[in-house]
């Protein structure tokens, strides 16, 4: 199965060790979605807007059964199961995104990432 990682778990991500054994495919940009941190601002969400110029980069994997389940043990199965086509949901209905998180900005290409270079995301990242 192929799963779409946009924070933590890219490459060079502080839980990127999860992906052991996984194969990277390719980089991935996902439309009509933007970045949002968190409330505790150590991890990026994925909202649907449906805009076409809202674009969010990341990386494109294929992954087993194992490591499936090693990443559901571990995101407690939070929206990885989700396919690139598929909208994005989250276990609280009630819970507003917009007005509880901080949006990601653009970079300079007009792209929503969670960034590896930019000093407030260093300690979520290895070097």
């Amino acid at each position: 199965m192929k799963i779409f990682a946009y924070g933590t778990l890219k490459k060079n991500g502080i839980l990127h060790k999860h992906m052991k054994g996984a194969k990277f495919l390719r980089e991935k940009k996902l439309h009509g979605y933007v970045l949002y941190l968190a409330p505790d601002e150590t991890y990026p969400l994925l909202y649907f807007t449906g805009k076409k110029k809202d674009v969010v980069v990341g990386e494109l994997w294929r992954i087993d059964k194992k490591i499936k389940r090693k990443l559901d043990e571990h995101e407690q199965g939070y929206i990885l199961k989700k396919l690139m086509k598929l909208p994005i949901v989250t276990y609280y209905p009630d819970f507003d995104i917009t007005h509880q998180c901080k949006k990601l900005p653009k970079n300079k290409q007009g792209r929503y990432e969670f960034n590896v270079e930019e000093e407030f995301y260093k300690g979520f990242y290895n070097k």
